[in-house]
C-alpha cells in the first residue's frame, strides 16, 4: 500500500516539476543524452562519457570505484528511501524538460518500479517524445529458463546453472516474470537495445546491439617482453563471483598440474580492489577469466589489454555478436577444458608471446575507450 502510495505521489512531482521547469526555464530542449544507473564495473562513468555532453545520474555509490557524476541519489535507510523516492521523481521532471534523450543501464529507473518492468516511466518519456535506450548489463536481463533450456539442449552447464546458489533466490520465478517484463517493456517503447543475444538470452524479440568495452588507454600496457625470459610462469585468476565464474574447475585443474610436476606461481584474487587487479596483470602471463559465460568479463578484455595470454569460455560461434576474430585473441576455453589448454601453455610456453600479443591487437582495435565511443555513437548518434 505504501509503495502504491509514494508512486502516485512521485508521478504528481514528476508532472509538477516538468510542468514548472517548461514554465519557468528556458525552452531549448537539449539533445544530449542523460545516462541513468547503477554503476557497475564502470560502464555508467565511461558510456556518459563517450556520448557528447551527457548528464550521468548514479542510484547508489560502489565499494570499488569513487567516479564522480552529474546527479548522485543515494539510499542509506528507509526514510532516505522514501525522501529519495521524491528527489528523484523532482528530477525526472527536470530533466524531461531540458534533455530529449535517456540511456538506461541495468534495470535502473527514477519511479518505483513495482512490477511493471518500467513500462509507466518508459511510457511517460514516449508520451513527450524523448528517445529511450535501453544497455542490459546480464543478471537483470538474462533468463534462467530460456538459458536452462539451451543448457539442456546442449548438455552444458552455463552461467545460470550455479548462480542460483550464490545468489539463492534470483531463479524464482517471481524474479523470471520481472525479468520478462524489463525485457517487454524495452522491445516495445526502447529505441535502441544494447543486449548480447546468446550470453544474456532473454525475451527481446527484435534487433539488439552488442555489448560495448570502454577500457581506458592507461589500460593498455605492452608489456610483451614479459614472456622473453620465462623463469616463473605467472597464472592470475581474478573471479568476482567465484562459483559462477568456474572457480572450483580452475583449482582443480591447478591443483593437477601442481600434483604431476609442472611448476608455475598461481594468484587467486578475490575481494581486492580493481587497482590491485590491474597491477597484478602486468607481471600475469595466463589470466583465467570465466568459464561458463558467452562472453569474456571486463576483467578478461582487461587482461589481453596488459599482454596476457587469456582463457575464457567466450566463442564468437556462439555469441555471434563479438567483434570479427575474437576466437583467435584469446584460447577458447569452455569450463571441460581448463586443466588441458593451461598444460598445453605449459607444455609449449613459445606459443604464449604471439597469443598474448593477437589478444592486445584486438582488444587494442575493438575495446579500447575511443573505440567503444565511436561504437556507441555510431548507433544512438547516427
Amino acid at each position: 500500500m505504501r509503495r502504491l502510495v509514494t508512486r502516485r505521489i512521485q508521478y504528481l512531482i514528476v508532472f509538477l516539476s516538468h510542468f514548472f521547469c517548461n514554465l519557468c526555464l528556458v525552452k531549448n530542449k537539449n539533445d544530449s543524452w542523460v545516462v541513468v544507473g547503477v554503476e557497475t564495473a564502470a560502464m555508467l562513468k565511461n558510456i556518459s562519457q563517450a556520448l557528447p555532453q551527457a548528464i550521468s545520474v548514479n542510484f547508489k555509490p560502489h565499494r570499488f570505484y569513487d567516479f564522480k557524476y552529474n546527479h548522485q541519489i543515494y539510499t542509506t535507510n528507509k526514510l532516505s528511501r522514501l525522501k529519495n523516492d521524491f528527489i528523484s521523481a523532482l528530477l525526472l521532471g527536470y530533466l524531461m524538460s531540458r534533455y530529449n534523450r535517456f540511456l538506461y543501464i541495468g534495470e535502473a529507473s527514477f519511479l518505483i518500479k513495482n512490477k511493471d518492468g518500467r513500462a509507466k516511466e518508459f511510457a511517460l518519456l514516449k508520451s513527450k517524445d524523448k528517445m529511450l535506450a535501453c544497455y542490459f548489463l546480464g543478471s537483470e536481463i538474462r533468463s534462467f529458463n530460456l538459458l536452462g533450456e539451451y543448457a539442456k539442449q546442449n548438455n552444458i552447464d552455463v552461467l545460470t546453472t550455479y548462480q542460483s546458489i550464490s545468489q539463492p533466490g534470483i531463479n524464482s520465478e517471481k524474479k523470471e516474470r520481472l525479468r520478462k517484463k524489463l525485457a517487454k517493456t524495452a522491445n516495445k517503447y526502447a529505441d535502441f537495445i544494447f543486449n548480447p543475444a546468446m550470453d544474456q538470452m532473454t525475451y527481446i524479440d527484435r534487433k539488439t546491439h552488442p555489448m560495448i568495452y570502454f577500457l581506458g588507454h592507461d589500460a593498455f600496457y605492452q608489456g610483451l617482453n614479459k614472456f622473453d625470459e620465462l623463469k616463473e610462469i605467472i597464472i592470475l585468476h581474478g573471479p568476482s563471483s567465484p562459483l559462477i565464474k568456474g572457480t572450483p574447475l580452475v583449482r582443480a585443474a591447478i591443483k593437477k598440474l601442481q600434483e604431476e610436476g609442472y611448476r608455475f606461481k598461481y594468484l587467486e584474487m578475490i575481494e581486492v580492489s580493481h587497482s590491485e587487479l590491474l597491477d597484478a596483470l602486468q607481471s600475469a602471463h595466463i589470466v583465467l577469466n570465466q568459464f561458463y559465460a558467452f562472453l569474456p568479463g571486463v576483467f578478461g578484455m582487461e587482461a589481453m589489454a596488459s599482454s596476457c595470454v587469456l582463457l575464457t569460455s567466450a566463442d564468437e560461434t556462439i555469441e555471434t555478436s563479438l567483434d570479427e576474430g575474437a576466437n583467435e585473441a584469446w584460447i577458447v576455453t569452455p569450463y571441460w577444458n581448463i586443466y588441458d589448454n593451461l598444460k598445453m601453455l605449459l607444455d609449449n610456453p613459445d606459443l604464449m608471446k604471439p597469443q598474448a600479443k593477437a589478444g592486445y591487437d584486438w582488444a587494442l582495435k575493438n575495446c579500447s575507450y575511443d573505440a567503444g565511443a565511436k561504437k556507441l555513437n555510431h548507433i544512438v548518434n547516427a
